[in-house]
């Protein structure tokens, strides 16, 4: 039996050969394989896409969030809230902003408690990173009734949520900055990696393009801010617009196979999945499922050529680049003993 990958660019790149490769032909004709024109075409249609004025393409969503923080103004001495369960960019991003991230427990979907990050709201807290984990976007009256009331920042790491939306509200469009990766991984990806910012902000926007190119104003020699290279290239561009053309047919196909497994796993009592809205477009990102009989299952599947991963092995607070932390995360913690990612994606 042939393995099944948990992602799989080669079946990709294969089913889509041609039209590729054409693409890498007209770019490299032009020569103009930096700044190019379907750069300008990728971040129009990520906006049109988030319902947003501006997008600012860069090297990858790690910096997309670093980015965003410091064009908002955070920096040393400020709190940023973030939810304790996560990939480790969510935070280190605040970190390397100079902010401290403040760590809140989740609810049993992956998505920040609302009740928990309001009790950890002080005098220093500027922001919160809210995270659309998995894809599945968060109900956005949720967090507008707890940043009104405080006045605190929002930056949106939708990393994995392009594409999905909640109440009519497209994934990208809450708070000052959003931020999406273009990882491998993701349902819309590059040959290696990118990211990109969305925001309705012109100041947002300009001091990206600053930071995204050392830190130099455009035509100009003058540096700004200490900052470093991440561009995407045309060809990347290129591959993005490729995809964001059938990106509906794409998050269509992920559906019928979430359904498939909905349906496989729905009288399972030892496996939990997660509900979707019906006034919700999830891309299914990822197809997470819930057990406590996960390492064995992840064991079993291995033996039989498929292949899963695990998001996260590790609660934020625990990584040591963090101040140490003794309060329990008690459903981050359960999260990380008992989520497994299965394949999901339209070529499987």
């Amino acid at each position: 039996m042939a393995q099944i990958k948990f992602y799989n660019v080669a079946r990709f790149y294969k089913n889509n050969k041609n039209e590729i490769l054409e693409l890498t032909n007209q770019v490299f004709s032009t020569g103009q394989v930096l700044n190019g024109e379907p750069i300008i075409e990728a971040e129009k249609k990520l906006a049109c896409l988030t319902n947003r004025k501006f997008a600012v393409t860069v090297g990858s969503c790690t910096d997309a969030l670093f980015f965003s923080l410091i064009a908002s103004g955070i920096k040393k001495g400020d709190e940023v809230l973030v939810p304790a369960f996560s990939f480790i960019a969510s935070a280190s991003a605040i970190s390397r902003a100079g902010a401290t991230p403040v760590f809140v427990d989740v609810n049993n979907d992956g998505s920040i408690n609302f009740e928990l990050a309001e009790k950890k709201i002080t005098k220093k807290t500027k922001a919160i990173m809210l995270v659309q984990l998995y894809g599945k976007m968060i109900k956005p009256q949720n967090i507008t009734n707890i940043t009104n009331k405080y006045n605190i920042i929002v930056i949106e790491d939708a990393a994995q949520a392009l594409g999905s939306s909640n109440s009519n509200i497209p994934a990208g469009k809450i708070g000052l900055a959003s931020c999406f990766s273009f990882d491998p991984s993701k349902i819309i990806y590059t040959f290696g990696t990118g990211g990109v910012v969305v925001t309705d902000s012109p100041e947002i926007v300009n001091s990206v393009k600053i930071l995204r190119v050392q830190g130099k104003t455009a035509n100009s020699e003058n540096t700004k801010l200490i900052s470093c290279n991440s561009r995407i290239s045309s060809l990347n561009a290129e591959l993005i617009n490729f995809q964001l053309n059938m990106i509906e047919k794409i998050i269509s196909k992920r559906n019928e196979i979430a359904l498939y497994y909905n349906n496989a796993f729905k009288n399972i009592k030892e496996i939990k999945i997660l509900d979707k809205d019906d006034n919700e477009i999830w891309n299914y990102h990822k197809y997470p499922i819930f057990t406590k009989h996960r390492d064995e299952l992840k064991i079993f599947l291995e033996e039989n050529n498929i292949e899963t991963n695990i998001h996260y092995k590790k609660i934020l607070p625990k990584y040591s680049i963090f101040k140490k932390s003794k309060k329990r995360f008690v459903v981050s913690e359960k999260l990380v003993e008992t989520e497994l990612s299965l394949p999901i994606y339209p070529e499987l």
